[in-house]
């Protein structure tokens, strides 16, 4: 599962300190930063990447009667390993007495030698039906690879000609979508991962044209 770095914001407030539960267990979160000013109004934000301290945010009642907003989200580096139980796997069955999937009396069968003028005879005339039938299935399957691989051939130039016929992408799919919510936390990605000075970046079309020097584009949700 990929892992985000989220940026939560409460409004109209310029610090809170409060507790998030998750089952037994309790987060205690910051919100800091905040300011109010003729200009307007610049909320108080916590910021994690920590799927668990995220979580118990999302579920609480502040989260959900919007008190508590998702203010912007971007991908981080790593991601989150959901654990499972350690077991034998599914179909791993082996028996205590041979530390393997073979039973007891297999094992023996297995070991026990061959003796005998009859079992000399038996093995002799196994060895050339062996043969004369390894012989024949090699053929068999030297030509179903000749066949395979003129198949092969085909399919590869039919596909070379669908791909020089297709549009080439444009450069805008390869870039790296991050979500921000709007023009000012586009400018503050730029600014903490790139050094850029968000001052010149007065448009959206700015700060798209900065984003992609750096392989990436903003989705504004």
């Amino acid at each position: 599962m990929k892992k985000y770095k989220k940026t939560y914001a409460i409004f109209h407030l310029t610090e809170k300190h409060t507790v998030f539960y998750l089952g037994k267990t309790k987060v205690h979160v910051s919100f800091t930063g905040g300011i109010v000013t003729k200009k307007g109004v610049t909320p108080a934000t916590f910021t994690t990447d920590d799927p668990i301290v995220q979580l118990a945010i999302e579920n609480s009642s502040d989260f959900k009667k919007k008190a508590i907003k998702l203010w912007s989200q971007y991908p981080a580096k790593g991601e989150v390993k959901i654990g499972k139980n350690k077991g034998d796997a599914p179909g791993d069955k082996r028996h205590p007495e041979t530390n393997d999937d073979r039973a007891p009396g297999d094992k023996q069968k297995e070991q026990a030698p061959f003796t005998g003028d009859k079992d000399k005879e038996d093995s002799g005339s196994g060895m050339e039906s062996e043969t004369l039938g390894e012989t024949l299935g090699n053929e068999a399957e030297a030509g179903e690879n000749k066949a395979k691989t003129s198949e092969e051939s085909l399919e590869a130039g039919e596909t070379d000609r669908k791909e020089e016929e297709a549009e080439p992408k444009t450069e805008e799919s390869k870039l790296e979508v991050v979500e921000v919510s709007c023009k000012d936390v586009a400018k503050q990605y730029l600014q903490e991962h790139f050094n850029e000075n968000p001052t010149p970046l007065r448009t959206i079309a700015n700060v798209q044209e900065c984003a992609a020097k750096y392989g990436i584009t903003f989705s504004f949700v």
